[in-house]
């Protein structure tokens, strides 16, 4: 039963358009059976119309479905299609006309009137059967554009989702080298001192490469571990400014039952260390996150005095124009970023729903 289930999830969009077919097929046929069969008594003469039918319309069809309409319509061999469709007319009616006497000689007394007025009037049959004729090739159009749109609206979804998906791995892949071989400089000069500090800052840079590299390639991650990670970075970034304390963190409401999707949270602590202004001191960058109905998350840290040229630290950052499309991407229409500068502060706050 696995193995069925599995198989179906597998091919379930060629179940799906092989179940439309026939469910059309037999909502065709008994159409024909309560218009225009029932009206005969005899079930052997029944029987073998709603076979003829079969014979004639299923082969009309799908030669249309499949061959005429994507080889010459589509294509664009408009002329080659209305001469096909001008051979059909004439030559569907004229097989039915001679199914219809041959079903008058074989059950004289059990035909229905329409295949009755085939012996005496052959127009008006001719007539109805081109009408048929046509309506088979109309579905059989209706039904090919129609499926094709779908299909070509999934191919569309599919490639959208993509293009998002490679467009956000390119986004989280954006580690900066100078942030890796700094803290790996640092960690040699700690090494080479023989500090105590220096497996406690090999096991932060695992932890964070790990997360980065392995954990983040998901949808969504824990927000507890997304701080972590977070606090992982900022040990780092005081390791290389030999300063303790220069991120303060502040943290409201439950994390625990909380999601969220990786690296979001990080380019904005990225951003306040490569821009920030004194990050030399206690609580120069200030972080708060709080956990509710809604997920506000707040980060601000000191700009450079108004006429100062001082040099920008290259710890990192994706620029905040892509930190804005990649949150589009992931919840659009559920979030919002504010972006408050002031003349020596830069303060930013996203609210998630």
């Amino acid at each position: 039963m696995s193995s069925l289930f599995r198989w179906l999830k597998l091919h379930y969009r060629q179940v799906t358009v092989v179940t439309l077919h026939v469910l059309a097929w037999v909502l065709y046929v008994a159409f024909y059976s309560l218009a225009y069969v029932q009206q005969s008594g005899n079930q052997n003469y029944r029987a073998l119309f709603m076979l003829s039918i079969l014979l004639t319309d299923l082969p009309l069809f799908y030669y249309y479905y499949l061959s005429a309409i994507p080889r010459l319509l589509v294509r664009k061999k408009v002329w080659r299609f209305i001469l096909v469709t001008v051979f059909v007319s004439l030559a569907y009616p004229l097989a039915r006309y001679g199914l219809d006497i041959l079903f008058v000689n074989y059950f004289d007394d059990g035909v229905t009137p329409l295949t009755n007025i085939a012996v005496g009037d052959f127009n008006v049959v001719f007539g109805i059967r081109l009408l048929a004729a046509l309506f088979v090739v109309a579905m059989a159009g209706i039904g090919k554009f129609t499926f094709d749109w779908f299909e070509n609206q999934r191919i569309r979804r599919e490639l959208e989702n993509q293009n998002l998906s490679s467009e956000l791995a390119f986004l989280k892949s954006q580690i900066n080298p100078h942030f890796l071989f700094n803290t790996l400089n640092n960690i040699h000069t700690l090494a080479y001192k023989k500090s105590d500090d220096a497996p406690e800052a090999i096991m932060k840079l695992s932890d964070l490469m790990r997360y980065m590299i392995y954990e983040s390639d998901v949808e969504f991650v824990p927000l507890e571990r997304e701080i972590q990670h977070l606090k992982s970075f900022v040990t780092l970034q005081e390791l290389r400014f030999k300063t303790k304390g220069i991120v303060t963190f502040e943290f409201e409401g439950d994390m625990s039952q909380k999601k969220i999707a990786p690296l979001v949270l990080l380019p904005f602590i990225e951003n306040a260390f490569k821009h920030g202004f004194d990050l030399n001191k206690d609580a120069a960058i200030k972080v708060s996150l709080k956990s509710g109905d809604q997920l506000v998350y707040e980060v601000e840290n000191p700009l450079t005095p108004s006429g100062m040229a001082v040099h920008k630290d290259q710890v990192g950052g994706i620029g905040l124009e892509n930190i804005r499309r990649r949150l589009d991407i992931i919840y659009k229409d559920k979030h919002t970023l504010s972006v408050d500068e002031s003349s020596n502060s830069f303060r930013i706050k996203l609210t998630i729903e």
